[in-house]
């Protein structure tokens, strides 16, 4: 299968070691026209002023995908470079949003915390000399304890409210350490950036990486005062409608039960989700704002020049595409593709690369570009393929072809006036995404099976369901054509999706 994991990176002695501010934003879709690069029409973006100095000043990726698309353990495997199973409880949160194991160990959305916490890029990147301050959005459930291990400064929170906002703390200057509550006008992207502005004031003069993690763009989608109200000349009117919004159930009938049962989009429905997509963009604004001021902040205290920039998203959003009104859990594209943008020392301007990847090697690159000597990961270092000169060990490898996806049915009531909920028991899945030069071919292919993690532990031995989609022919995914495949391509797909479901640490890659 796939190839080495553990970390090995030669760093020049005497290097300066270079600082890395990383930007995630919640629920910020890529194929809907939210992020980079632009889809909308006219190339209208809520982003223009990130687009400009990350995307056009930096490196975008072609084939940017999330591993699981939904918060926690998207945030999980971005943090620690592993796959969801190798984070996850075994029914320790029936419920699927939270809950304790007999340990007292938090969990959320399944994933096992202390899986987590003690095995996050913060622990390898303080053991290298770095600074390390996190603010906003860390996983959706907190303890109210000290931070987790490697981290100087905390200001933390599981999203929490636009307005208001309440973070856990520690060493952060001007709040006590414990946990805060801001004022009911205080609104989170601007309280989040200006503390973590601040902190990287402090620490300018010794190496530091800063995770800045605003809410926006997760619902409840609560613009700032200042953008309350704006709707620039160009943007779109509406949300957009690719061939999958507003299906009909024939439409969708060779899909699992989640999609099939989904009633047409009522005219309240379609009113919701066209509010819904703008407020989604006039949260970005402030996101925007954000990260343009970061960026000066680093030219002002001369820093720009030895501090990478990277900007990604936990998953991407469906605003009606297979009738589903709002949200994200789904294994299609719009919820699984995600952007990545890279700007700083030896990243070539206004570039992509098309190597397919997840958040899961989000970590490995933090630490190669960070000059970390080993730590333990599933996924794999993309610097190789976004410097134009790279001492990586890992250089000479062949990258994957393919990304593989896995989720487990959390649970979610109808949305914008919907009869049917979001998901049922049956939206488990484990994935692969495979791209140009697979011997595949362009296509996804998907396992799901029922269950909710509570009386029956969801491992994909007993298969409901199967969907297949040729991407290029079909790209967004309304003709499942497993049922018109040959049975020795089916065996292929399901033996390689279950090799990935079993891979741990050096067998991923």
């Amino acid at each position: 299968m796939r190839t080495t994991t553990l970390l090995s990176i030669v760093v020049s002695i005497g290097a300066v070691k270079p600082n890395i501010i990383f930007f995630l934003t919640d629920d910020q879709d890529q194929l809907l026209g939210g992020s980079m690069p632009a889809t909308a029409p006219g190339g209208a973006t809520p982003i223009p002023k990130t687009q400009k100095l990350l995307g056009d000043g930096g490196m975008l990726a072609d084939n940017m995908y999330i591993h699981t698309p939904i918060c926690c353990p998207s945030r999980a495997e971005t943090f620690t470079g592993r796959y969801f199973h190798n984070l996850k409880v075994e029914g320790q949160c029936p419920a699927g949003y939270g809950g304790q194991d007999d340990e007292g160990n938090l969990c959320c959305m399944h994933v096992d915390e202390k899986l987590v916490n003690n095995y996050t890029m913060a622990t390898g990147l303080s053991d290298a000399g770095y600074k390390v301050g996190m603010f906003g959005k860390y996983l959706n459930y907190l303890s109210t304890g000290p931070p987790p291990p490697g981290f100087d400064a905390w200001m933390a929170n599981g999203g929490g409210a636009y307005y208001a906002p309440q973070f856990f703390t520690h060493g952060i200057t001007g709040l006590p350490d414990g946990s805060v509550n801001f004022n009911e006008t205080d609104y989170t992207t601007a309280v989040v950036g200006n503390f973590s502005n601040a902190w990287i004031r402090e620490v300018k003069d010794e190496p530091f990486v800063a995770f800045i993690n605003p809410k926006a763009c997760h619902e409840p989608f609560l613009p700032s005062p200042w953008y309350n109200n704006t709707w620039e000349d160009g943007w779109p009117a509406t949300a957009p409608r690719p061939a999958s919004w507003n299906t009909t159930k024939q439409q969708r009938a060779n899909h699992h039960p989640t999609i099939a049962n989904m009633d047409l989009l009522s005219d309240e429905t379609v009113t919701c989700i066209d509010e819904t997509f703008k407020n989604r963009w006039r949260t970005l604004l402030s996101v925007d704002d954000l990260i343009a001021d970061t960026h000066q902040l680093c030219v002002d205290l001369g820093i720009v020049d030895r501090t990478y920039f990277i900007y990604s998203s936990d998953h991407g959003f469906q605003l009606g595409e297979l009738n589903l009104a709002m949200d994200k859990r789904n294994v299609y594209e719009f919820d699984i593709k995600i952007h990545l943008a890279i700007k700083g020392p030896g990243i070539p301007q206004g570039a992509t690369f098309s190597q397919p990847a997840t958040n899961v090697d989000i970590a490995p690159t933090i630490l190669e570009l960070a000059g970390v000597t080993s730590m333990q990961v599933d996924g794999r270092s993309l610097v190789p393929y976004l410097k134009q000169s790279s001492t990586s060990t890992d250089q000479q490898r062949p990258w994957r072809n393919s990304t593989y996806h896995e989720y487990y049915f959390v649970g979610l009531p109808p949305k914008c006036g919907q009869n049917n909920p979001i998901e049922t028991p049956d939206n488990n899945f484990i994935a692969v995404r495979h791209q140009h030069g697979s011997p595949f071919g362009n296509i996804l292919y998907a396992e799901f099976t029922t269950g909710t993690q509570g009386p029956g532990f969801v491992n994909f031995s007993n298969i409901d369901f199967y969907e297949l989609f040729d991407m290029d022919a079909d790209p967004w995914q309304l003709n499942n054509i497993y049922n018109s495949t040959t049975q020795q391509v089916r065996d292929a797909l399901h033996q390689d999706v279950h090799q990935w479901l079993q891979c741990k640490g050096t067998d991923c890659q």
